[in-house]
């Protein structure tokens, strides 16, 4: 029974320190516990891909916000709620992008997003939203503009 015990509590231990280590703040976490259970937290490795695939498809200005003059579809809008009037598949998924880069990439649907917007927005000081299929980007900026553009088809 000891043993039992003295192995229960080492394996909590554990957790614990995984927990601690892998840990990226707690405004992350929190908002981690909000996402719906089918979202993907993806590595360092992976998340730095995707960080390098938007900034290759989408032109950013040198003080690091998308270049809105280069996006001929867009819409300045007031709240994630107005997200709504663009006609978004709720189900698609979109991936999350914090301007801290040792933050991990999310995936997770546009309604999740919207639903859990200022959670999200929380973590990070600037915060993108993407689905590279479909070549939409909504940016959160610091300043509190919140803005979402479509690339044209090439």
């Amino acid at each position: 029974m000891k043993d039992r015990n003295a192995r229960r509590f080492r394996i909590e231990q554990l957790k614990k320190n995984i927990k601690r280590i892998t840990s990226y703040g707690e405004l992350f976490n929190e908002c981690i516990a909000v996402l719906d259970i089918n979202s993907r937290v993806y590595s360092l490795e992976k998340s730095q891909e995707f960080a390098e695939k938007m900034v290759n498809e989408f032109r950013f200005t040198k003080w690091g916000r998308v270049d809105w003059n280069s996006i001929s579809h867009k819409l300045f809008i007031k709240n994630a709620l107005e997200l709504n009037m663009y006609n978004l598949d709720l189900n698609q998924n979109y991936f999350i992008i914090w301007n801290e880069y040792n933050l991990p990439v999310i995936e997770t649907t546009i309604g999740d997003v919207i639903k859990n917007f200022e959670d999200i927005v929380a973590v990070g000081f600037d915060t993108w939203v993407i689905n590279f299929d479909e070549g939409i980007i909504i940016e959160n900026y610091h300043e509190g503009e919140l803005t979402i553009g479509k690339k044209a088809n090439e």
